[in-house]
């Protein structure tokens, strides 16, 4: 089938705009996995905002433009980007026939209007609204997500696929913009993250200066305001056996991590924690694995996080270790049987003390990494590349599903 004038058979023309610095950011973003595990059937054109300073961390098999100014402050990045990236949007749209535009990002309510009619796919991979006010203080924090709010309500309106990462994501998108939209999740990657060997974990926790009697609690991604890592250092404090591993750090202000170490000064168990700064993939998922058990501190009472359900937690399962969250309701829902949950410190102290002196387990350990194949990066970006050759070829944006 010919898709369009300039079109190739079997080859779709995408355009991607991305939420974060694809190139740059400290983690490997859900759109990295899905978008390099694209096909040859896909020609990927990536127009990234360049949000951070320093060379890149990873490379790309796609054709990348880069728009912006970065500095230290994403706001300020997006403002001194917002001209050049709607000038340059506005040429590729003009001079390339896009089979479909892949949208993730709501740096403008205009973008639709300038598609000149190309089929849009939004990507809504968080809750712009929440996340982008999240790093600032009050009253500034209320202005930008009312700002963010107003982008989303405008884009919403438009006809376009929408595509999110949970359940809970679908029913906030349906409740507040009174649209369907397409579940898909994020993922792991099965090959870096897996069961170890006994040999390379003893060398591993030996690099780390882990005490063999030591029960290690590890904690992967971003360290940031919305976690609740208060409660995990009051267990350290009545454990005296754990130490918290922590492999990643801020990705800007370092205002939260400053304070829960200065806590941990306080209750003098500084030394039982460990920071490895940010590592990656195949590093982070050693250390993982060389662990005891891992968690996910989220705020409960944080509506960013009532919506989540994090790679993390698909890479934590994938290496097979035991896995304790704060009750995240799609984590309790489609992973509950794995899981570990805690509301309290005493809860999780329970939890903790178990693992340290039981062997026995929610489930197996071969049950829980095998489960995480549904979930491998590979087979989520083949759902998604299926989705995305439907809305291209398809004059009529494909329905979602409530």
């Amino acid at each position: 089938m010919i898709l369009g004038a300039t079109s190739v058979i079997g080859l779709y023309k995408v355009l991607l705009i991305p939420a974060q610095d694809y190139s740059r950011h400290p983690h490997i973003t859900r759109h990295h996995h899905i978008f390099e595990n694209f096909d040859d059937r896909f020609r990927i054109t990536i127009l990234n905002v360049r949000l951070r300073t320093g060379p890149e961390r990873r490379e790309t098999k796609h054709e990348i433009i880069e728009v912006g100014v970065p500095t230290q402050s994403v706001l300020l990045s997006y403002i001194l980007g917002y001209i050049s990236f709607h000038l340059q949007f506005a040429r590729l749209v003009k001079a390339n026939n896009y089979d479909c535009i892949v949208l993730s990002n709501i740096i403008s309510p205009l973008i639709p209007m300038l598609a000149r009619g190309r089929a849009i796919m939004f990507d809504y991979k968080d809750v712009y609204s929440l996340s982008a006010s999240q790093p600032f203080k009050t009253p500034f924090r209320q202005l930008m997500y009312w700002l963010a709010r107003f982008f989303e309500q405008i884009l919403f309106g438009y006809q376009m696929t929408v595509v999110v990462p949970s359940p809970s994501m679908q029913r906030l998108v349906r409740d507040r913009f009174k649209i369907k939209s397409v579940l898909i999740s994020n993922g792991v990657n099965t090959e870096l993250f897996h069961p170890i060997s006994v040999s390379t974990r003893v060398k591993v926790r030996a690099e780390l200066g882990v005490r063999h009697d030591e029960f290690c609690l590890c904690y992967l991604g971003s360290i940031e305001n919305w976690l609740e890592l208060e409660t995990v250092v009051q267990a350290l404090v009545r454990l005296k056996s754990v130490r918290l591993v922590m492999i990643g750090g801020p990705p800007r202000s370092g205002a939260y991590l400053n304070t829960i170490l200065n806590l941990c000064d306080r209750e003098g168990v500084r030394e039982r924690v460990t920071l490895t700064g940010f590592k990656d993939q195949p590093e982070a998922a050693k250390i993982l694995a060389a662990c005891d058990a891992a968690i996910i501190p989220f705020h409960v009472n944080s509506e960013l996080c009532a919506v989540a359900l994090p790679d993390k937690i698909f890479e934590y399962l994938a290496t097979g270790i035991p896995v304790i969250s704060t009750r995240l309701p799609d984590v309790e829902k489609l992973l509950g049987n794995f899981v570990y949950f805690y509301n309290t410190t005493d809860e999780l102290n329970n939890i903790l003390r178990h693992l340290c002196s039981s062997t026995s387990r929610k489930c197996s350990r071969s049950h829980q990494v095998n489960d995480m194949g549904k979930y491998d990066w590979k087979a989520i970006s083949t759902t998604y590349q299926g989705l995305l050759s439907k809305v291209a070829r398809s004059d009529e944006q494909p329905s979602g599903q409530n």
